[in-house]
């Protein structure tokens, strides 16, 4: 090939390139462009992390802000759990008897869970009763157990969680009480998620990286089995499947997923919002957000 013509494909392949980066770079500019928009205006301050599986993020909207995790932190004690497995430290057939009295952090105070704030009630009726660990996990994440998160989380112990958190790399999750050590959060004690952070989480267990292949495999079928769908589920087609974990408290509307398109590719979608004076306005808001990434991710799959 004369060595003018091979100099005029390399420089029509480097402007191709060019152009290719562009348009992508305009395509994730677009979308976070559109999150922004969604938001603007809006009551409350929301937090948005949208990446495909494996890549940077398209749209980091205040993901490095922290916000109550409310019970977006319960994979973090599904995380510690599954390490625990490994290492021979916990059985997953292990029981454990059901009481509602735990030590706070602080000091040398107890401290009884509120059943009428929690949205599993059959595990209280199990009281004095011997209950599988596997049983209790999966109540935690599909059901949002309060009760089940701190029996977890007596067993584990809040220290061995956070050695788990800090090995594992996840920066911007910060692990700090039981649900409702009211004493631990007078003094600062509180869990506090980024989008970013439970993002890279999800990018992690989606890749086998959460304590290993076969873990993470397991975390995830228990995330598909999640029965609060209010949040990201709305904004999907029906029936797409999305491994997924909600929270919520007075002001927070939460919900970290990992979305599988028609293809067997996955996106990563993290919402967060605190202060909603609203609840369910908050959640249209989320609901039109999850829409507006989900369209953007399959057109790219369509090549539009």
């Amino acid at each position: 090939m004369p060595l003018l013509m091979l100099r005029l494909l390399t420089r029509g392949v480097g402007a191709l390139c060019g152009l290719a980066l562009l348009a992508g770079a305009a395509r994730a500019e677009g979308l976070a462009e559109s999150v922004a928009r969604i938001t603007a205006g809006q009551p409350g301050t929301f937090a948005v992390y949208a990446a495909p599986s494996g890549q940077a993020p398209d749209v980091c909207l205040r993901c490095d802000e922290p916000i109550n995790a409310a019970s977006t932190i319960k994979l973090f004690v599904l995380d510690a759990a599954y390490a625990a497995f490994r290492d021979g430290t916990l059985k997953p057939d292990e029981t454990i008897v059901v009481h509602d009295r735990f030590h706070s952090l602080v000091g040398t105070g107890s401290f009884s869970l509120d059943r009428k704030e929690d949205s599993y009630d059959p595990l209280y009726a199990q009281a004095g009763r011997p209950v599988a660990v596997r049983a209790l996990l999966r109540v935690m994440i599909r059901y949002s157990s309060n009760l089940a998160t701190n029996l977890m989380v007596e067993r584990l112990g809040v220290m061995p969680i956070r050695a788990v958190i800090a090995r594992q790399g996840l920066g911007g999750i910060v692990f700090g009480r039981m649900i409702e050590d009211f004493d631990a959060d007078a003094k600062g004690i509180r869990n506090r998620v980024t989008a970013r952070g439970l993002g890279g989480f999800l990018q992690k267990l989606d890749h086998g990286a959460i304590v290993g292949p076969a873990e993470s495999r397991a975390m995830i079928g228990i995330m598909r089995g999640q029965t609060f769908n209010d949040i990201i589920p709305p904004g999907l087609p029906p029936g797409t499947p999305v491994a997924h974990k909600t929270g919520w408290v007075n002001g927070v509307r939460n919900d970290a997923a990992i979305v599988f398109l028609p293809n067997g590719t996955r996106y990563i979608l993290v919402e967060l919002s605190r202060d909603l004076p609203d609840a369910a306005a908050g959640i249209r808001v989320l609901n039109a957000i999850s829409r507006t990434v989900f369209i953007a991710y399959r057109r790219r799959l369509d090549g539009r």
